[in-house]
């Protein structure tokens, strides 16, 4: 299974599209994602995380990456999307950041579409980087958002200001025995 988490307007034909009771959008199912998440035990392969983490707390955050990591087949793969306020910042200083679809403050606080859409800590590649080691995952790794494989469902690789980082699913022996 493929889910993508927290999709919002961004329905992805092929994945197990999920969103909290809020999102005013169609979803293929309604999950509040602080509480244990209701799938089955490595059965999923991929999820894509799009501009979800942030609007949780940084402790909400590791603790759905950690609620995850039971759920995923060996080798399962995660692909975290959000915005980068560093490299905002950056952008905006050396004059490159183009503000016709976003500003710096919807970057850092979101858009309060429809509740729950407000972020509630600064996005980085690095803070993202750290809650997936945190909660266990491995080979964790930033890529440029314009180098994200097709087959994931990023909205816009054209908004350089976000970051992308990935992780794969490898179980010890001994997690593997307890099972």
């Amino acid at each position: 299974m493929r889910v993508n988490l927290g999709c919002a307007d961004r329905y992805a034909v092929g994945w197990r599209n999920v969103d909290h009771v809020a999102c005013p959008y169609h979803v293929d199912e309604v999950v509040d994602l602080t509480e244990p998440l209701p799938w089955a035990t490595r059965s999923i392969t991929h999820v894509y995380a799009g501009h979800v983490l942030e609007h949780l707390t940084m402790a909400d955050a590791e603790q759905l990456l950690k609620r995850l990591h039971p759920c995923m087949s060996e080798g399962g793969r995660i692909m975290v999307v959000g915005p980068d306020v560093d490299r905002a910042r950056a952008m905006i200083k050396n004059g490159t950041f183009d503000d016709r679809y976003h500003s710096l403050e919807t970057i850092i606080h979101g858009d309060h579409r429809w509740p729950g859409t407000e972020h509630r800590w600064e996005c980085t590649a690095e803070r993202v980087m750290s809650l997936l080691y945190a909660a266990g995952w491995s080979d964790v790794r930033s890529v440029g958002i314009a180098d994200v494989a097709d087959s994931w469902p990023v909205v816009d690789r054209s908004q350089l200001w976000q970051c992308a980082v990935t992780a794969v699913v490898r179980r010890t022996y001994v997690e593997t025995r307890s099972l």
